[in-house]
């Protein structure tokens, strides 16, 4: 499990609307660990839940810092995370926090590369313009929201470069923005995105014929099969020497931790990669938002709390 650090709420403000923006200082007073854009820390709440929160202010070449900036949506879906963090956060409260991981980095290859937030999903989008920015990469982003009152970081995407911004609000335009038009040709190196599953949904339908590796997005919750389709397999864990039946009903985590078997673990959502576990044999079903296109393919790891096995048995070197 990552080491956790105790960390002090120094300033909390409301950025628009239903989004608070919240920094923590380390506890001890030293500086906190760099990270580059699209990290994210794991937060612990008091009353248990872990949750994922993109680091607005990653710095390039991920230079130690100051305190670490996050924002949270108000989740009308929430359960216990952001509804805590809106009541009841207040300055001065020690929470715990694990060190920064990157699962949605930009590929230093990318020269030319399109940016695409809707709502909440702007948190790593804009921390991503601000490296492209200071980088000298060729950037544009996209900024979709419900309405004008929940655009994120409006005045400073327009300070960072007013005319690499297109902002989409669907309140006043209408209706969701069509991406298929804009992504009909490979224009850019790279599309990075982050918003809700519809958009992101037809954001890699529209962009399906680019360049293997060139379409990144980070999902709020990962995929997962619905229970009718779920198939009972067999489990084995090479190492342990230890063997189940996973049911329908149960994840390969709930599996191993029924062993006995104390394995990492934190979002349970497919989001956070801390529960990756090496595969030795079986065919794994993805359903994490963590792994590319290429290496799942490769069908050397997966990620217990959602990927399930396509066949018979999955072998893990556990």
């Amino acid at each position: 499990m990552t080491a956790r650090i105790e960390v002090v709420v120094s300033a909390v403000r409301a950025i628009a609307r239903d989004v608070v923006q919240v920094d923590l200082k380390a506890r001890s007073g030293v500086a906190l660990a760099g990270a580059e854009a699209g990290a994210h820390i794991d937060l612990h709440l008091p009353h248990g839940p872990v949750r994922q929160y993109s680091l607005v202010n990653a710095q390039p070449e991920s230079a130690p810092m100051d305190h670490w900036r996050i924002a949270i949506g108000w989740d009308a879906n929430s359960r216990g995370g952001s509804h805590w963090i809106h009541e009841k956060l207040r300055v001065g409260q020690v929470l715990q926090a694990s060190s920064p991981r990157n699962q949605f980095r930009l590929d230093p290859a990318h020269r030319r590369v399109l940016l695409v937030a809707g709502g909440i999903g702007m948190t790593p989008i804009y921390a991503m313009a601000r490296h492209c920015a200071a980088m000298g990469i060729d950037w544009q982003l996209i900024a979709c929201a419900r309405s004008a009152t929940r655009q994120v970081y409006a005045e400073e995407l327009k300070a960072l470069g007013a005319d690499r911004v297109e902002t989409w609000c669907d309140a006043d335009r209408g209706a969701p923005i069509d991406l298929s038009a804009r992504l009909a040709h490979q224009r850019w190196d790279g599309v990075y995105a982050c918003g809700p599953a519809p958009m992101l949904n037809a954001l890699e339908q529209a962009a399906s014929h680019w360049t293997a590796g060139s379409v990144r997005v980070e999902r709020f919750k990962a995929g997962q099969p619905v229970a009718s389709e779920r198939k009972v397999f067999e489990l084995v864990l090479a190492q342990s020497g230890l063997a189940t039946q996973v049911s329908a009903e149960e994840s390969v985590l709930d599996a191993i931790e029924r062993l006995g078997m104390d394995h990492p673990s934190s979002c349970r959502e497919g989001l956070c990669g801390t529960c990756e576990a090496p595969v030795l044999d079986g065919q794994v079903e993805h359903h994490d938002s963590v792994l590319s296109a290429a290496e799942k393919a490769t069908n050397e790891r997966l990620m217990v709390c959602v990927s399930r096995c396509a066949g018979a048995r999955l072998v893990l070197d556990l």
